[in-house]
């Protein structure tokens, strides 16, 4: 017996710090024809930080670079800025692993 119209459901491999679901990962691959893995976000008074890097099913990257990315609400207090330098390079480290 043939089935028409089905096709084998990849299992993407993903870092080990990558807060993806599969579903959300393979509906991607499906549409982007990427998986994007994001960190968890960081977060301190007033800012959040997270990584990203995009790679194929088989988890080979497939863009130039992880990317990360800081949001703020505004200015920082001097302890604040701190807490994100320090968090900033903590991710760094990670994302570049």
């Amino acid at each position: 017996m043939t089935t028409l119209g089905t096709s084998p459901v990849p299992t993407i491999i993903c870092p080990a710090w990558c807060s993806v679901t599969q579903s959300t990962h393979q509906r991607e691959l499906r549409w982007e024809g990427r998986a994007l893995h994001w960190s968890d976000a960081r977060t301190g008074e007033g800012w959040e930080v997270r990584h990203t890097s995009a790679t194929d099913a088989d988890g080979h990257p497939i863009d130039t670079q992880p990317k990360v990315y800081v949001t703020s609400n505004g200015g920082l207090t001097l302890a604040g800025a701190e807490a994100l330098a320090l968090t900033l390079l903590a991710t760094y480290e990670e994302a570049s692993d």
